[in-house]
């Protein structure tokens, strides 16, 4: 009898005091994430990993009103019971042989949180072994920590797990606010999510809803009044509560952060200025359309925090046709010239200046392959001759950049590009080669925002972030990473200042972009658009002191664009978000003389020649202010002189064929005092400025230095390749030669004839892949010389 005693003893003991499943009460797979803007709004609760959305419910901040009605539906006796209630058992019972079926099963909120949690089968031996871990449960846990934990499992309906998700999805406000009448119907819903889904069956869920009512009326816990009240009370049900504002953006986070999903993320998102960006982006869909462009991506950048406030990954996520739910904001397409500012930026710190005078004129430069040669071309496919840096960049010239890469170097772009954050620039130097710095490489928005953003600090790289904080369930939030990150210097200030002082000049881009376009503002901004191979993408990216705004357009399937470049596809876009980005992010209009980026101390206003770039003289006719570093000497013109009663200007070597073919040269022996340099007449008024002639002079008037037929382009072997940033329409090849007197050149192509020109003009002759034979005759002598088209 003893013996057996002990045996009974032991096997309640086990049964009480035996342990529970492993990680049963670890909820982290019960609960969802919820990410929230800056200002705490909703941008998504994404599903558990058992596919619900659920919100942890904490003992010590339980809704009185809650409680009430959820033990009332479910378990008046709880806090009097050890997990089982057998009177509840033994009137179960009773019911269910009366009614001949199953109809009430006499369980407990802690038998039906273990229910949720271990997912037991309807088996006895199941209903047996939830009965079992609900007297370990209540050994485990008090009273109002296993209320609040069925309060975060329960079912709800519609993917919805816990009271607090319930509350929201069902009324819009949190558990702590829900009415009597609300906290009832909301009760009524575990007992069969389904069949009383307020959203498909109302009536239902009100029939249970003011049962619950009556019970909490016969327990106490209404008084008359409060009852009658509540069942008056006409409840709203929101028809979804599921946000649907930066999907791009609320993917991107939550892959973003380390460790278990936390409760909580809060991100750096404007909700605001993220619904502008989205209605600005509608308001403009017709016109992509029309230009065949179907994808849009938009990042906004607050400078000093370094944050992103406002994303836009397609334009429409579920356009699935054309790939909507892509992020376009990470995805590596070519930016076209949006990386000639950084190879002027790396010219800069190299000796370079914005009065410098880069050549606009053909040119071929040698690549890493033997005998193959890059000849660049611009995008109109004119060459202007000498232009200033200031000039040349603005206007987003191509060979004047292809000339300074050659001379400031491949690799060294290469180590600026990845200091300022380019992740995607992951080849040689000689596999992007001088095309570089017009975008023959891949690179995502999101990043060059962040490269062009550290121009707007003068200077100085910060990684941006995009999550402010985290909280996890028994943890305070957290921040994701310091408040004060450091910085990296990756430019001088001096070179900052400069480029966003070009940048931020109307005057200086007008002659390519003209002005009164997307590009012009009411207060100061640095703006540079890209267009890529074959016109598949185009950006526009540009920044005030407070923002930076980076636009990408084009189709995720790479499909080309129609007639759109830059600045008419992307900039529209990007005027319209940068006007609202500054206005939201800034908090204020700049001012028409602001800098963006402050000037440094060591530079100083000089008036210089719009043409040499030299120190302006009394013969310079077009006069500019440039910033020039003040302990630098700056020789006095040295292009306009006196020639007899009149100036003219002496072009360098690397110009004269220009200027000859252009009709800006005048033969030197007809100008006394000026033996041996090629120079341009200025007349009254007349001046050659950024690369643009006004007041054309005559053609020369005698022959050159007496010389033999000979052909100086193509040069002997040359190997030429497609430029990837050029259309069809401007790979050609400008063929030249020199005769011992002015006459007419007859060219030919694998003894084909294919034009004629002055010997004195190029002949532009398509290029046409594979070896050929350039000849060329003056009808007395015959040059020939061999090249490669690839």
């Amino acid at each position: 009898m003893t013996l057996a005693a002990a045996a009974l003893l032991a096997g309640l003991a086990w049964v009480r005091y035996g342990p529970l499943p492993a990680g049963l009460l670890r909820l982290e797979d019960q609960t969802s994430t919820e990410v929230v803007a800056r200002d705490g709004e909703p941008l998504r609760e994404s599903l558990s990993a058992e596919g619900q959305r659920s919100r942890r419910m904490r003992p010590d901040g339980l809704p009185e009103a809650l409680v009430h009605a959820t033990l009332a539906a479910e378990d008046a006796r709880f806090f009097h019971h050890p997990g089982i209630d057998p009177l509840a058992v033994v009137r179960a019972l009773w019911h269910d042989v009366r009614a001949r079926r199953m109809i009430e099963g006499g369980s407990t909120l802690s038998q039906q949180a273990i229910k949720v949690l271990v997912h037991r089968d309807r088996s006895a031996a199941g209903k047996l072994r939830e009965a079992v871990l609900a007297l370990r449960l209540e050994q485990r846990l008090g009273k109002r920590e296993i209320l609040a934990l069925y309060l975060t499992v329960a079912p709800y309906g519609n993917q919805i797990q816990g009271a607090e998700s319930a509350s929201r999805a069902y009324f819009g406000v949190a558990a702590a606010e829900l009415t009597p009448a609300q906290a009832a119907l909301l009760a009524g819903l575990p007992q069969r999510p389904s069949a009383l889904d307020p959203r498909r069956h109302l009536e239902a869920a009100r029939r249970r809803q003011q049962w619950v009512l009556g019970r909490m009326r016969e327990l106490g816990w209404l008084t008359a009044e409060e009852y009658q009240a509540a069942c008056r009370e006409r409840l709203a049900i929101a028809r979804s509560e599921r946000a649907f504002l930066a999907p791009h953006f609320v993917e991107r986070v939550m892959q973003a952060v380390p460790g278990p999903p936390p409760r909580r993320i809060r991100t750096t998102l404007d909700a605001l200025l993220q619904r502008d960006v989205a209605g600005i982006v509608d308001m403009h869909r017709a016109r992509l359309v029309s230009h065949g462009a179907y994808d849009v991506a938009v990042a906004v950048l607050d400078n000093r925090a370094g944050e992103w406030r406002a994303w836009e990954g397609s334009g429409d996520y579920l356009d699935q046709d054309h790939g909507g739910a892509i992020d376009g904001a990470i995805t590596p397409r070519q930016p076209g010239s949006a990386l000639k500012p950084f190879t002027y930026a790396l010219a800069f710190e190299q000796g370079f200046t914005p009065a410098s005078v880069l050549p606009d004129v053909p040119a071929h430069f040698a690549t890493a392959t033997a005998g193959v040669l890059y000849s660049p071309r611009n995008y109109d496919g004119v060459f202007r001759g000498p232009l200033r840096a200031r000039v040349a960049l603005a206007g987003s010239e191509n060979v004047p950049a292809v000339w300074l890469l050659s001379r400031a170097g491949v690799p060294d772009l290469l180590r600026v590009l990845r200091r300022v954050g380019l992740t995607t620039l992951d080849r040689t130097p000689e596999y992007y080669g001088y095309a570089l710095t017009m975008g023959d490489a891949e690179v995502r928005l999101d990043e060059l925002v962040t490269a062009y953003a550290a121009i707007a600090r003068g200077g100085t790289f910060r990684p941006s972030v995009a999550i402010r904080g985290i909280d996890r369930d028994g943890e305070g939030p957290a921040p994701l990473r310091p408040a004060d990150v450091a910085e990296e210097r990756v430019m001088s200030p001096r070179a900052a200042f400069w480029l966003a002082d070009i940048l931020s000049d109307p005057d200086a881009r007008a002659y390519i972009f003209g002005s009164g376009g997307s590009l012009d503002f009411p207060f100061p901004v640095a703006v540079k658009t890209g267009t890529s191979q074959a016109y598949h993408d185009n950006w526009t990216i540009g920044f005030t002191r407070d923002v930076t705004v980076g636009v990408w357009v084009g189709n995720f399937d790479r499909a080309p664009l129609r007639n759109s470049s830059g600045v008419t596809g992307a900039a529209p876009i990007f005027h319209d978000v940068m006007l609202a980005a500054q206005a939201r992010i800034g908090g204020r209009t700049p001012a028409a003389d602001e800098p963006i980026v402050d000037r440094p101390l060591d530079l100083e206003p000089r008036v210089i020649c719009a043409l040499s770039g030299h120190e302006a003289t009394p013969l310079c006719p077009l006069l500019r202010t440039e910033w020039m570093p003040s302990d630098r000497p700056n020789l006095p013109c040295p292009w306009h002189r006196h020639a007899a009663d009149r100036v003219v200007v002496a072009w360098p070597p690397a110009y004269r064929a220009w200027a000859r073919q252009t009709g800006l040269a005048v033969d030197a022996r007809a100008d006394a005092g000026v033996s041996g340099e090629h120079v341009g007449r200025v007349g009254a008024g007349g001046s050659h400025a950024a690369g643009t002639a006004s007041g054309r002079s005559r053609q020369a008037t005698s022959s050159e230095r007496v010389e033999a037929l000979r052909i100086v382009n193509p040069p002997p072997g040359a190997i030429y390749l497609y430029d990837p940033t050029l259309r069809a329409a401007f790979q050609t090849l400008p063929m030249r030669a020199v005769t011992a007197a002015a006459t007419r050149l007859v060219w030919e192509v694998d003894g084909r004839a294919v034009g004629a020109s002055d010997s004195d003009r190029a002949l532009e002759w398509p290029l046409a892949r594979g070896p050929h034979t350039v000849a060329v005759t003056d009808g007395r002598e015959r040059e020939e010389t061999s090249i490669v088209v690839r």
